[in-house]
């Protein structure tokens, strides 16, 4: 049940249910000037000499994944193979690796066929179509009107940086927050196995999902599990057919080589970079601890927020405060996070808009914190912070809401008498 229902019946002919949904016009008029001014922008990027995006984003090593798809699937993993292309395409020397699972390289090959500025073009323009599904399949949880950021539904979508820096960047956060929506769509409908389902799909982000899939699990049960194994089973039996089991073998010494160097590397991949609990401790101990007491004290650290979060999800009387938990959480608790990851906390921040008013403080915060951190100091591992307060937010103020809702139990009942 979501915040947001917790005012009214779940049957439509309440009156208060009827004005959840507002008219989506405002939405898809947004989303077009949106795509509109966003793909202008990236192709003034093109056409400048000073800003070419080869240099800056990650797409290129995407296209390069695209190329050997298409032509050495053999190699996909093969750093030597990905370094020869993507020195082609010009930008920084060396290869950037590639750490996502073999299945997922599929996506790219359509886009390889085509010369590079075209194809980065034409992957924004795929990324900014996936909203449209994101925000009609979660329309309810982006249909709370809140001041400042979102005065008609799903506004809210077009001023949130991080998923400004996915469309430049070429990431595949929107994808996965497509199926983040598709979970939530699915569990409010009870409908467990599906749910799971659709997130054993978003292997491609595994160090976010594996996490989520642990907290659904234990809100929602075996069901929920089996539809995360099939899931996963369906797009691991698909990179088997397509790179065979020695290529899969490749991916998994990929990630854990690209793992072992990221401590110690001046890239993206530095821990202090990541906006999640690793990034915060890195962050801020990186200058004064040896590795080992960092690594140390981000175990503890992370086992005690695992803890935590497991039990305020099993604990959780609310469904959408619950989600809300798994996200943050999952995103918090991943080994590695992108700034364009944050993307998925649009969900969440919807879910909660409809909180207390006393902690509009708060939220505000969450929402603005990315675009203050990112443009004043660029300081990524500070965003920890709101993520935490993310989580306190759908704590105590899906509690309220069920506190509330219980007291006006007998009233919501003669409503929904008087409407029978």
């Amino acid at each position: 049940m979501l915040l947001a229902e917790k005012r009214c019946p779940m049957d439509q002919a309440t009156a208060g249910c009827r004005t959840e949904l507002h008219s989506a016009k405002p939405f898809v008029i947004g989303w077009a000037i949106y795509s509109v001014v966003m793909l202008l922008a990236l192709y003034a990027t093109l056409i400048l000499p000073s800003s070419h995006p080869v240099t800056t984003t990650d797409f290129r090593c995407l296209y390069s994944v695209g190329k050997l798809a298409y032509s050495d699937s053999a190699h996909l993993y093969d750093l030597a193979s990905l370094g020869r292309i993507q020195d082609s395409l010009g930008g920084p020397i060396g290869a950037a690796p590639y750490i996502q699972p073999p299945y997922d390289a599929l996506l790219f090959v359509p886009f390889a066929h085509f010369s590079y500025s075209t194809a980065y073009l034409l992957f924004a323009t795929f990324n900014l179509a996936l909203l449209l599904p994101c925000f009609f399949v979660a329309r309810v949880a982006f249909s709370h009107r809140v001041e400042l950021w979102q005065p008609k539904p799903g506004l809210m979508f077009f001023v949130f940086v991080p998923l400004a820096l996915c469309v430049m960047q070429g990431q595949a956060s929107i994808r996965l927050f497509l199926l983040c929506c598709l979970t939530w769509h699915e569990l409010r409908r009870g409908r467990d196995f599906n749910a799971g389902l659709f997130l054993g799909l978003g292997l491609f982000k595994l160090q976010i999902v594996i996490p989520l899939a642990l907290f659904l699990t234990l809100r929602r049960g075996y069901r929920a599990l089996a539809g995360f194994v099939a899931g996963v089973s369906a797009v691991t039996a698909l990179s088997v057919w397509f790179v065979g089991t020695r290529g899969l073998a490749a991916f998994v010494r990929a990630l854990l080589n690209a793992t072992l160097r990221a401590s110690n590397t001046g890239d993206y991949t530095q821990p202090s970079f990541m906006p999640n609990l690793r990034g915060f401790i890195y962050g801020c101990g990186g200058r004064y601890l040896p590795h080992s007491w960092l690594l140390a004290v981000t175990l503890i650290f992370s086992a005690a927020a695992l803890l935590w979060f497991a039990y305020r999800v099993r604990r959780e009387s609310d469904e959408s405060g619950a989600f809300v938990l798994m996200v943050v959480g999952a995103l918090l608790l991943s080994y590695h996070l992108h700034v364009s990851d944050l993307t998925l906390l649009l969900l969440p921040i919807g879910l909660l808009a409809s909180c207390p008013r006393r902690y509009f403080v708060l939220l505000v915060s969450a929402f603005m914190s990315p675009t203050l951190l990112q443009n004043t100091f660029s300081i990524n591992f500070l965003w920890a912070i709101p993520l935490a307060g993310l989580a306190l937010l759908a704590w105590r103020g899906s509690a309220e809401l069920a506190d509330t809702t219980r007291l006006n139990a007998p009233e919501v009942e003669g409503i929904r008498a008087a409407t029978v």
